[in-house]
């Protein structure tokens, strides 16, 4: 019954609906018409939602035309953009203001800048903070290049000064801190080599990168003690290594290190005595994997072995250890020191007792051999030291090169 009463009131609604419009429809006048409406100078344009806009107004030089003069954008974060046009259709120029404050009269400029000609070009450019200090200034020099001003938050204090070339390249960059002191200075020559070199807040040398301008050559950096003048620590990062050598204040080496770029590699400290001379060298086994219940990177270090050098800098004996890299398995005692063949080498169980040595000549041959047992329980001594890993700080990040590698070709060498 339900059923029937609701299908009873559809169409009575439906009837009396086409009723009243026939009788509006006839009431009208025989003349009466409304027209399409036509073209206007102002066009909305409601661009994808992935460009962060909402809507655009485009307002043409006349109804028919084609080239834009102005155009208003209204973007999702509030921020109002207009660009201006010259009647050939090149911007002229832009500008864009922060959205209205709360309790402010009007609303701050964001951005402007101002093209070339052909519209291609900035000629000059300005930003503000949301405060209306001044963030950046840029203009175009006659040169052809572009220079660029970065400001402290009170927008008058030079942070940072830029030139970039007119193919677009950087020649220069000066960071200050905010006392107006030079922090940092990078300069790029006509070869396009790279020269970055930063300084101490007392205005002392800190520290020189050299990034040259090919992709095979290297990159290579020293960082100085607080005098700007003694070598602390020197850098160089090859295609497939990077080394590190650290200084003592007197110019004498203490430490070196070297590493693989490659996920799976060496590294191998190398120590020096206090006259700089080659005294032990450590060698550890490099592997980097990701670990399954995190997803991410983990890198392994393994002692493999420890080299002692004499005052020469031949080595005297080469200890090789097992899985744990605490536990020896095999000692050459070099004989001259730094023979790769004649010398004694030592045999370990897995335990670290002594299992044998055997003497051999200059040729390698085995002249004699000497055994021992288990309940002999003889170790091989050493320093503590050779199972401790130098920690030094982290190797920074080389600078990108400008160049990139070339393709391969045939007899390419």
């Amino acid at each position: 019954m339900k059923r029937l009463l609701t299908v009873l009131g559809v169409l009575v609604a439906v009837f009396a609906t086409i009723t009243v419009g026939t009788l509006v429809y006839t009431n009208l006048p025989e003349s009466w018409s409304v027209p399409f409406p036509g073209k206007t100078k102002v066009r909305v344009h409601a661009p994808p939602a992935a460009q962060g806009e909402e809507i655009r107004f485009i307002t043409y030089a006349s109804k028919d035309s084609n080239t834009p003069e102005e155009i208003q954008i209204e973007y999702k974060n509030g921020v109002t953009g207009y660009e201006f046009y010259r009647a050939d259709g090149t911007l002229r120029e832009t500008t864009e203001y922060w959205p209205l404050a709360k309790g402010a009269g009007q609303r701050v400029l964001k951005s402007g800048s101002t093209r070339s000609d052909d519209g291609t070009m900035f000629m000059s450019d300005r930003s503000f903070r949301p405060d209306g200090s001044r963030e950046r200034e840029g203009k175009r020099l006659e040169d052809g290049s572009y220079q660029i001003d970065f400001f402290f938050a009170d927008g008058s204090t030079l942070e940072r000064h830029q030139l970039v070339g007119k193919d677009g390249k950087p020649l220069l960059e000066q960071v200050y801190r905010d006392n107006g002191v030079l922090k940092g200075f990078t300069q790029v020559d006509a070869t396009g080599k790279m020269t970055i070199t930063t300084y101490f807040a007392d205005g002392k040398t800190e520290s020189v990168t050299i990034v040259p301008s090919t992709y095979w050559e290297n990159i290579w950096a020293r960082y100085y003690f607080p005098d700007g003048v003694n070598i602390a620590v020197r850098y160089e990062w090859t295609t497939y290594n990077k080394q590190a050598i650290y200084y003592r204040l007197d110019g004498t080496r203490r430490l070196m290190v070297e590493e693989s770029n490659y996920a799976t590699g060496n590294e191998v400290w190398t120590h020096f005595d206090d006259k700089g001379r080659m005294v032990m060298r450590q060698i550890y086994r490099v592997e980097t994997k990701v670990d399954a219940s995190t997803g991410k990177p983990v890198r392994t270090t393994l002692l493999r072995t420890v080299e002692e050098f004499d005052a020469a800098g031949k080595e005297t004996r080469e200890i090789s250890f097992a899985a744990d890299g605490r536990t020896p398995n095999q000692v050459f005692i070099p004989k001259p020191p730094g023979s790769y063949w004649g010398g004694t080498r030592k045999t370990f169980r897995a335990d670290g007792s002594l299992e044998k040595v055997e003497e051999k000549n200059n040729n390698g041959d085995v002249v004699s051999t000497k055994t021992y047992t288990a309940q002999e329980n003889v170790r091989e001594r050493f320093p503590d030291a050779y199972l401790v890993r130098p920690v030094e700080p982290a190797m920074p990040t080389p600078p990108k090169k400008p160049a990139t590698p070339p393709p391969y070709y045939y007899d390419y060498p």
